[in-house]
């Protein structure tokens, strides 16, 4: 998915790189929810939505991902 986002090696494809993230936080992958939670947190390639970044980085800090658990506590002090 951090390939397709940034466009390193592959053709830059956002929807792309949604779909790879949105299948690894699917499969257990707590990296691949955090960095969904980046990309709706941003708006990048998805519509802005800080609540839905919330919810995974919520999934991703219950999972044991650290960098979720970060997010998640920003937006909440933020007021998310």
């Amino acid at each position: 998915g951090s390939l397709y986002r940034t466009g390193d090696g592959v053709k830059q494809d956002k929807q792309k790189a949604v779909q790879l993230y949105t299948k690894a936080c699917d499969g257990g992958v707590m990296n691949g929810c955090s960095n969904l939670g980046i990309l709706y947190d941003t708006g990048d390639g998805v519509r802005q939505n800080k609540s839905t970044a919330k919810e995974f980085y919520g999934k991703a800090c219950d999972g044991g991902y650290a960098k979720g658990c970060k997010n998640y506590r920003i937006l909440n002090e933020e007021g998310y």
